[in-house]
């Protein structure tokens, strides 16, 4: 369900995480999330791509290094409170 590996990125290497919610009807819901440089600000950034929409319809979307932050603080809220119900048996 999720990948994580690196890619070659014009001669760097960089990172990305892909999340595989794909089911028998719906074949290509796949999240890409891959780790850029800015060349114009030389700041990361986090590109997202969303398998199922056409990108000349739905771009790429894309994440500062402080959105990415803000995100994985929400999300790792969400994951304390499932592990403390799974470790009292909720």
């Amino acid at each position: 369900m999720i990948d994580t590996g690196s890619y070659d990125d014009f001669g760097k290497e960089r990172e990305f995480i892909s999340i595989d919610l794909r089911t028998p009807k719906h074949k290509n819901r796949v999240i890409d999330f891959f780790e850029k440089k800015n060349m114009l600000n030389d700041e990361y950034q986090y590109s997202i791509k969303a398998q199922w929409t056409d990108s000349k319809f739905h771009p790429d979307m894309t994440m500062s290094e402080k959105e990415l932050i803000e995100f994985a603080s929400a999300l790792n809220s969400w994951v304390q409170k499932t592990k403390a119900r799974q470790d009292q048996g909720v």
